[in-house]
């Protein structure tokens, strides 16, 4: 058995030495890593390629001319989609085709993160574009800033940012990734639910979440099995002419490709590319999975998501330890501190309300229409049969040891002493999977026979 030194990726460039129980035993063989070979070496040539030969789409020059609006749609700073290096290749050859500046939108996929601020915009256009278009960071309660385009046969509001339901051509500028319920992310996804009202945002999220059924069991499927895409496909079919410019890619600055035309076709494309490098194997379900939130910026709402990304190669009864690098910067992106302080000092019986009271309360959110029952989904699944710990000194210093029924830790030999005990005597060599990158790999429910 390999016994060299387990280290995970922590921050940008540092990394993390797991110093498991001496009696763990665990060797290079439980590491799970997603393949990063063959980066693009040269980006902006590979997207000037990627221009010339859309897939079953024409080219941007032919979908434009003199006096088109055109709509551009990128995915928020969470992501690392190489945005401000592709947008000027993109609005250079919009121009070209004779779109002038005061045409031409750029409106930032948040969905449900926070609003990008001034600062936040310059970083993700790059200064001279944020400066040059019209950019924006659609308001997602404001119904006045949103276009209705009537339901879909699932009936999902169809409610779209004004400044994209009214473009006459849209073009998104995005990358993917897995998803727990889209199965993996990117595409029209940038604006349903990017650039939509919470009202739709909420229903293309419950959407395949039912009383019996398991939330990641959507994770890595196809789009055509999948009932959220579906219902994104329809509602995109309310739209004018839409153009996907996609990237498969890995930490911050590694692209594996990118892909221009049809949305739809782009996305099985990529998907299935993204399927070949970062799923992982068939194994057994583990008695502990530890998880890195490497290359997420250490929002932690998002680290939150690599675990339940990763919850099927836990047995129930196991223990799931997250890794979780954090950015003071981005520690309140998607969930408040406030709430963070809320939901820890709430203490062992917030863990328990949690596991037994929350499907009560998300059957009465859903009954309602509530955004939030997805949420509570995806917070019930992650505790309800496993142990969850979490290594984030920061997170720990900010509101202490406990995040309802999830354990926080500062010290790494504390967080392996209370995995111990958590296992039950009967498990003294625990079988271990390590995923350091687990930002990209993920782990699929598979079919139990």
């Amino acid at each position: 058995m390999g016994m060299g030194p387990i280290e995970a990726p922590w921050g940008a460039d540092g990394v993390l030495r797991l110093e498991f129980p001496d009696d763990w035993r665990v060797g290079r063989e439980s590491v799970v890593e997603p393949d990063l070979a063959g980066a693009v070496a040269d980006y902006p040539s590979a997207l000037e390629a990627a221009l010339d030969a859309p897939l079953d789409s024409p080219r941007l020059e032919e979908l434009v001319r003199g006096g088109s609006k055109v709509a551009l749609v990128v995915d928020d700073p969470s992501r690392w989609t190489p945005v401000r290096e592709a947008l000027p290749i993109v609005l250079r050859r919009l121009h070209d085709a004779g779109v002038v500046e005061r045409d031409v939108t750029i409106s930032v996929g948040v969905g449900r993160h926070h609003a990008v601020d001034d600062q936040a915009m310059r970083r993700r256009l790059g200064d001279d574009v944020a400066a040059r278009y019209a950019c924006f960071s659609p308001p997602v309660d404001d119904l006045s800033a949103y276009e209705d385009l009537g339901t879909t046969s699932q009936g999902v509001p169809i409610r779209v940012f004004r400044p994209v339901a009214q473009a006459d051509a849209r073009i998104l500028i995005g990358s993917v990734l897995p998803h727990l319920q889209a199965g993996f992310g990117g595409g029209y996804k940038l604006i349903f639910p990017g650039t939509s009202h919470r009202t739709t945002l909420g229903a293309l999220h419950r959407q395949g979440l039912s009383a019996d059924s398991d939330a990641g069991r959507l994770l890595g499927g196809c789009a055509s099995g999948n009932p959220m895409r579906r219902a994104i496909h329809e509602a995109a079919g309310r739209l004018g002419p839409c153009v996907s410019i996609s990237h498969l890619i890995g930490s911050p600055g590694m692209i594996f490709g990118v892909v221009t035309g049809r949305p739809e076709s782009v996305q099985d494309r990529l998907a299935a590319a993204a399927k070949g490098r970062f799923e992982a194997p068939p194994a057994l379900p583990a008695d502990v999975v530890v998880v890195g939130n490497h290359p997420w910026p250490g929002d932690p709402m998002q680290s939150f998501k690599v675990l339940l990304h990763h919850r099927a190669a836990s047995r129930p009864g196991g223990v799931l330890v997250g890794l979780f690098w954090t950015d003071p910067d981005e520690i309140d992106r998607s969930m408040p501190r406030s709430a963070m302080r809320l939901i820890a000092g709430s203490g062992a019986p917030g863990g328990w309300a949690i596991r037994r009271l929350v499907p009560l309360t998300e059957r009465i959110l859903s009954t309602t229409g509530s955004p939030a029952a997805f949420m509570l989904r995806w917070a019930r699944e992650l505790v309800v049969d496993r142990t969850v710990l979490v290594y984030s000194p920061p997170l720990y210093d900010r509101i202490g040891g406990r995040l309802g029924p999830v354990r926080l830790f500062g010290d790494q030999a504390e967080l392996w002493r209370v995995a111990r005990r958590s296992l039950g005597a009967s498990s003294r060599e625990p079988t271990v999977r390590v995923f350091p990158r687990g930002g990209l790999t993920y782990a699929p429910q598979r079919e139990t026979t």
